[in-house]
Formats: structure tokens, sequence, C-alpha cells
């Protein structure tokens, strides 16, 4: 299953939003591959490029999210999700080392069906957060 960019996945801060943009791109430049038989060499690149991006990218959430007032529990939670994915991606990629096509359709999998419910969930709560702040600031 391949998710399609469109308004639906919007947050509507647009940093944020360019960046999910980038991850379903390459995350469907791995199923792609991983479709057309490419050689698992292949499919690592694309994993280790799909793992540095999403680290930058929670990074970008997690900075965002500090400057928030009164968002400790969505923080907390939000934050744990990014540390349970990290964890379950590390060990889906170990796992694909020995068993490199089940593996890999099992990781994508994941990832299509957590980053979706992620974006629909989790960063919208965010982005809703961000707005309100944003319209709270007095104008200059």
């Amino acid at each position: 299953m391949r998710i399609r960019w469109s308004s639906d996945l919007e947050t509507g801060v647009r940093a944020i939003d360019r960046q999910h943009e980038e991850l379903i791109g390459m995350l469907n430049e791995l199923d792609a591959a991983h479709a057309g038989g490419c050689p698992q060499s292949v499919l690592d690149d694309v994993l280790q490029r799909l793992g540095t991006y999403v680290i930058f990218h929670f990074g970008t959430e997690e900075a965002l999210m500090a400057g928030l007032p009164h968002n400790e529990a969505h923080a907390r939670q939000h934050r744990q999700e990014h540390a349970a994915f990290i964890d379950k991606l590390t060990g889906l990629r170990a796992q694909a080392v020995d068993n490199g096509r089940q593996t890999m359709e099992t990781l994508i999998d994941y990832l299509n069906e957590w980053l979706y419910q992620h974006i629909l969930k989790s960063d919208r709560e965010l982005a809703a957060l961000l707005n309100r702040k944003q319209a709270a600031r007095p104008l200059p």
C-alpha cells in the first residue's frame, strides 16, 4: 500500500508538511525498489537515507514542541511514539539482513501504516497546538 501525498495529509505547518512529503517519497521509493526486485544493497541504501531523514524530521517536530507552553502530556507521548518507531525500524532493519524479502515486506507495511496514522493523529495534534500558539501571539 503506497501513501500518496495529498492535502488530506497536510497539518498546516509548512516545515512539517514538506518533511512528511519527503518521507512519503522515500517510503514509496523503498516500496518500488522492493516490488521491482532490486538487490538488497539498493534497499539498504534507501533504508539508510530514510532512517537518517526520520531522525532529522523527529528532531524538527521535537524542537517545535519544546516551544509550546503547557504541552507536557502531548510532548511526552509524541516523543515516546518517535522513540518506539526508531526502535522498531532498527529491529526490522537488523532482521532484514538475515531474512531480506519477508522482513522488507513487513517493514514497508509497518512504515506505511505508522506514518499515515502518526501524521493523521499525533502530528495534526501538534500542528493544532502550534497554530493556537501562533494565533495567540500579539501582533507587533
